[in-house]
């Protein structure tokens, strides 16, 4: 823990208070917080922030409303749930570059799929990875295909915990299936569900693989997301200080979320 954990947090805090540019082969100088302040004084930082909140908070958002009622539907008996549940986890456990491959090759302007689909709604081709919006909604639309089955999984393992005889119990009494869900079993998983928003919240934040393979932060800008401007900084323009202190601000970011959610769950435990 001492090696792997502490030690680079103490350098990543230190470096993060210094100007080091691998460029220039300039030696590393202290300058205090004027990486913070520089890109707190940044349009392209708040630009990236703002990104990252449509970005997560859309990813999020449709990947939890997908993935409970798919989790829902495959709780049910039906013929193959078996062999349906093991297709619809495929998606989570691919690499997020191979996912972004896939994903750029679908949305290809001249002989992606996306195209050849609309195409029947007599809709024309549309150029989805260099039209900013576009692609803006492409990357999520990755994002969504890769993950909700995450949620999937989670939300399958809360549903096994639910008390059968609740729901027994409820539907003797009359209560519709749609009940049921909504007044017995959602608020028994409340917690399961919090964990999966925690976890889900942490990982699209720092999103960096699909959106490289896929667009490259572009067109311009349009889908540089706070994870990708700081890879930017780092590994293209090897300004290791300031990478350092954009990290430690995604972390303060990301922390604050995090809290938010747990002391949430902890008041649901309380009630």
């Amino acid at each position: 823990m001492i090696a792997m954990t502490v030690c680079p947090s103490i350098y990543t805090v230190a470096l993060s208070l210094c100007r080091w540019n691998l460029t220039f082969g300039r030696p590393i100088t202290f300058i205090g917080l004027s990486n913070y302040q520089a890109i707190l004084a940044s349009p392209d930082f708040w630009a990236s922030a703002v990104r990252t909140f449509w970005y997560v908070g859309a990813c999020v958002t449709v990947e939890f409303v997908l993935g409970i009622l798919i989790a829902f539907l495959l709780d049910t008996e039906f013929i193959g749930r078996n062999v349906v549940r093991a297709l619809i986890l495929l998606p989570m456990v691919m690499a997020p570059v191979v996912a972004g491959l896939i994903w750029r090759f679908i949305f290809n302007d001249e002989w992606g799929l996306a195209n050849d689909i609309i195409h029947v709604f007599g809709i024309g081709n549309k150029a989805w990875l260099v039209d900013p919006s576009l692609a803006f909604f492409a990357v999520i639309v990755a994002d969504v295909w890769q993950w909700t089955p995450f949620i999937v999984l989670v939300t399958l393992a809360g549903l096994q915990a639910v008390p059968r005889e609740l729901t027994e119990a409820a539907r003797v009494d009359g209560a519709s299936w749609l009940q049921i869900q909504r007044f017995i079993v959602l608020p028994t998983i409340r917690s399961v569900l919090a964990i999966g928003l925690l976890i889900r919240l942490i990982d699209a934040f720092r999103s960096v693989d699909q959106i490289f393979v896929m667009t490259y932060g572009g067109p311009g800008v349009a889908t540089s997301v706070l994870g990708f401007y700081t890879y930017l900084k780092g590994f293209k323009f090897f300004d290791m200080g300031y990478t350092a202190a954009l990290g430690l601000i995604m972390l303060f970011i990301i922390s604050v979320l995090a809290q938010s959610i747990i002391r949430m769950m902890m008041r649901t435990k309380e009630s």
